[in-house]
């Protein structure tokens, strides 16, 4: 939280491969310093608490339904 909000790791859900890409950018155009080798450690953390969630907004679509046509 030094550089941006707590909210921006909270809301993003990203999978390990990307916390870790979000990582590198950061390090090399906003002066994130090098993780040695907590970053492991910080990327399991992330991935664990901040990972990718399963979507709640929407429902499955309609399968194995027999549509019929109303009739006036």
């Amino acid at each position: 939280t030094a550089c941006h909000s707590s909210a921006l790791i909270l809301q993003s859900g990203f999978s390990r491969e990307v916390w870790h890409e979000k990582i590198v950018w950061m390090q090399e155009t906003q002066g994130l310093w090098d993780l040695g080798e907590n970053e492991s450690l910080i990327l399991d953390y992330l991935a664990a608490n901040y990972g990718p969630k399963e979507s709640h907004g929407r429902r499955k679509p309609l399968t194995g339904i027999e549509w019929y046509e109303l009739k006036e």
